[in-house]
């Protein structure tokens, strides 16, 4: 659709209203445009925390999982250190063992009582 205007001269407040009409529109637009930028910045921004306390939550657990795993080893050493004490003692007592039971079979056997108890 074309319109024909038949008088061309507009007035001055056809004027000013029509360029008012369009500062306002620009001025909407850019406002829009700094309020789009403005929430992606701050979503950016919310993006950007949220993933470091991840990775700084992720860094306290496998902290805490070498912790947890320094420390079973280390009771496993303690346990296999008692371990080996534990059989050095049985291996002590088993020779005395065998010692005093040689003794007995090697004693003279006349008497009452062995000859080594005498």
């Amino acid at each position: 659709m074309y319109y024909r205007w038949i008088d061309t001269e507009m007035p001055d407040w056809a004027v000013t209203e029509i360029r008012e009409r369009g500062r306002r529109a620009w001025a909407s637009l850019d406002l829009e445009e700094r309020r789009a930028k403005a929430e992606a910045e701050e979503k950016a921004e919310q993006k950007k925390e949220w993933e470091d306390y991840c990775v700084e939550q992720r860094d306290f657990i496998d902290e805490m999982i070498r912790k947890n795993q320094e420390e079973k080893l280390r009771l496993e050493e303690v346990y296999k250190q008692r371990e080996q004490a534990r059989e050095a003692e049985r291996g002590k007592k088993r020779e005395r063992a065998r010692a005093a039971k040689a003794t007995e079979e090697a004693g003279d056997g006349k008497g009452k009582y062995p000859r080594w108890t005498q």
